[in-house]
């Protein structure tokens, strides 16, 4: 892979679990998510006024777009809700196992193959998630997991994933039917106004309002990163092959129990680590050899 499209995503690996980790230390996190989404809108707008020659919505791609962004307010919301109540050493790398049920459904919806190493890659994944939740290393500990699994982080986190697999395969399926970018600015469009008004029917406008006032900077610039980051993942496949880029980006899992674990203080430290490099290993597998 060639010096810049290597960048490009390592920079997006980087701004993916900041901008998670802005969430986590949110007041109001299912708020915060709406803003953030709010802001990377009225940011990015003139970029793609700027760049794109047609920006009029391509009415053959509303369905799609309409299940992309509900899918993607599932996705945000269960983020939220299990950022309230888990640690980000453990929520992050769960959210981001959606690989796993991506190459199932797209087996299933596209009729995709799974490949030995895709079956391998899902293997990999499913152990990092269980050691995950491990709390030590006795014999005593070895079925625990499976209860904390059942905790309501973990179960957010996992809806978040599915929430992930449903827009994903949505997306890959509209970016097949309208050009890429110009499919981006609607996507970015759709979920915003889906977000926006759950939030405002959940939290009512004082909410939005409140959170606002409290982190209104620190939501502009985890929009910022977020979109920023999905632009500069888009430049990368342009210039390589597009499973290595996604693949790679998976290194995000890492950094975000990385982010944890020392930023903020979270236990556990070398197994939830460790746990991480596993489902990073498994979902490479999955990117670039499945």
């Amino acid at each position: 892979m060639e010096t810049l499209p290597f960048a490009l995503i390592m920079v997006s690996a980087v701004s993916h679990p900041l901008w998670n980790l802005m969430a986590k230390r949110a007041w109001d996190k299912e708020s915060f998510m709406a803003l953030l989404n709010l802001a990377a809108l009225a940011l990015f707008l003139p970029v793609f006024w700027l760049v794109l020659p047609d920006l009029s919505l391509p009415v053959e791609a509303v369905p799609i777009l309409a299940v992309s962004a509900a899918a993607e307010t599932v996705y945000y919301l269960a983020l939220g809700r299990a950022y309230e109540g888990g640690d980000m050493s453990v929520v992050y790398p769960v959210a981001r196992s959606s690989p796993v049920f991506v190459t199932v459904a797209a087996a299933l919806v596209l009729g995709e193959t799974v490949t030995p190493w895709g079956l391998a890659g899902i293997l990999v994944i499913f152990v990092g998630v269980y050691t995950l939740h491990l709390r030590g290393t006795g014999r005593s500990e070895l079925l625990q997991p499976l209860r904390r699994l059942g905790e309501p982080a973990s179960r957010y986190a996992l809806v978040a994933a599915l929430g992930t697999t449903v827009y994903s395969i949505a997306d890959k399926m509209g970016v097949t039917a309208v050009a890429p970018l110009r499919y981006a600015f609607w996507m970015i469009v759709f979920n915003t106004s889906f977000l926006a008004t759950v939030a405002i029917l959940r939290r009512g406008t004082g909410g939005l309002a409140a959170e606002a006032r409290r982190n209104l900077p620190r939501a502009a610039a985890a929009g910022f990163l977020m979109t920023g980051g999905y632009i500069l993942v888009l430049l990368a496949m342009s210039m390589t092959q597009v499973s290595y880029t996604l693949a790679l980006r998976q290194a995000s899992v890492v950094l975000g129990t990385l982010i944890g674990v020392t930023i903020l203080g979270e236990q556990h430290r070398w197994i939830r680590v460790a746990s991480s490099a596993i489902i990073f290993t498994g979902v490479y597998i999955l990117g670039a050899l499945a």
